[in-house]
């Protein structure tokens, strides 16, 4: 077995320990593989292990973790608290407004989509971003 695989094999059980017992993979680990999780996941880790959320990335990765889930609210939630945090982070601005939209919020997603479009300085996704604007019909 290489040591990839080795690597590959005591990740997941690393992953399958934090699952069942936050604390037990704390005591069996420590912090050592912590940075090989996802960000979303490392966050989630991180949280149950009694550390706080502050960082406004952190809060982008855990609205896109639910927007995968397609879970609009959630998703919206955490980009909205990683927005409030770092107003400059127009990806997560960018995911809010995509949000509202597939949660069929209209209204907000206009709103959202304003301004990103805003705050953005490139011409030609300016241009594309009006195009989402007027898709929305209202």
């Amino acid at each position: 077995m290489s040591k990839q695989d080795l690597y590959e094999r005591e990740l997941t059980r690393y992953r399958d320990t934090l699952r069942l017992d936050t604390e037990v993979a704390l005591n069996r680990y420590g912090m050592t593989l912590i940075h090989s999780l996802g960000p979303a996941e490392k966050v989630l880790a991180m949280k149950e292990m009694g550390q706080e959320i502050s960082n406004p990335v952190d809060y982008y990765n855990l609205g896109h973790m639910h927007a995968v889930d397609e879970n609009w609210d959630e998703a919206i939630n955490f980009f909205k608290r990683a927005i409030e945090l770092d107003p400059t982070l127009h990806d997560a601005l960018y995911n809010l407004a995509v949000c509202y939209q597939k949660a069929n919020l209209l209204p907000q997603a206009k709103a959202t989509w304003q301004t990103y479009h805003d705050s953005i300085d490139d011409e030609d996704h300016k241009v594309a971003v009006k195009g989402y604007i007027e898709a929305l019909g209202i």
